[in-house]
């Protein structure tokens, strides 16, 4: 993608792991995979016994959001394009190794800046793990940017633990993070889910029954925050964002 520098290279060895996270009976063995990123975008080659070679090419141009899903020691980084999408799992060890090639991409595909609403991210009633986590760089492409954020509690099911999620607003971004509620992943709440979406890629947000709707680039990005987060952060960055028309309803007079 441009660039033949190792350290911008993820090798990422061959591995078994649970089918589903938290179900350890079924084990899938995955090919080694490496991972490049470059000025051009980001590559996946994957050594798989019947066809070796790069599965996976996705311009820096044609990047909708990023994706990367952290529990306990699982974790998945996911970019999505109009036409392609690039998923892969590893060890969350080689985060430190990842961690600057996928800010180092975010921020060449969000270069442009958005004015910002006057309001601050809300912390006090949150627990502590979110507190910290809208408070550090996790949400931002420079250290110390402001940022503008809603945050609250998520739908989970009854006498499930709580979890939480935020929508947060920057120059150049639009991040939503949430607790892992899927109650087929181990690990409580020992993780978070996080999109990363370039502002100026945005053509839709939505609120709707199930969450928060992005339209970027093409493809709808479908982010399950629940209907009251989502309701509060379209109200609250309508004039930052570009927000949908509601939905007509089916018995509303023509």
């Amino acid at each position: 993608m441009g660039s033949a520098d190792l350290k911008n290279l993820l090798v990422i060895p061959s591995q078994t792991r649970p089918a589903r996270p938290g179900r350890s009976r079924l084990q899938v063995l995955t090919p080694p995979s490496v991972l490049g990123f470059g000025p051009g975008g980001v590559a996946l080659w994957v050594g798989a016994p019947d066809r070796p070679g790069v599965q996976v090419v996705i311009c820096s141009g044609q990047v909708a959001a990023i994706e990367t899903v952290h529990i306990l020691l699982y974790a998945r980084l996911t970019v999505l394009a109009a036409d392609a999408r690039l998923s892969v799992r590893y060890n969350a060890v080689a985060e430190r190794e990842l961690q600057p090639l996928v800010l180092a991409l975010r921020r060449r595909v969000a270069a442009a800046e958005r004015e910002l609403p006057p309001a601050p991210a809300a912390l006090a009633a949150l627990p502590y793990k979110w507190r910290r986590l809208l408070a550090s760089d996790a949400v931002r492409l420079e250290t110390g940017e402001q940022v503008a954020a809603v945050a609250g509690p998520l739908p989970v099911p009854r006498r499930a633990e709580p979890a939480y999620g935020a929508v947060v607003l920057t120059a150049r971004e639009l991040v939503t993070l949430a607790d892992p509620v899927s109650v087929e992943r181990a690990g409580g709440r020992y993780g978070v889910d996080t999109h990363y979406i370039p502002r100026d890629r945005i053509e839709t947000v939505r609120a709707d029954g199930q969450g928060l709707g992005v339209r970027a680039c093409g493809t709808d990005i479908a982010l399950p925050l629940g209907e009251d987060l989502a309701h509060r952060a379209v109200a609250a960055f309508a004039r930052h964002v570009p927000v949908a028309a509601p939905a007509a309803s089916p018995d509303a007079p023509h």
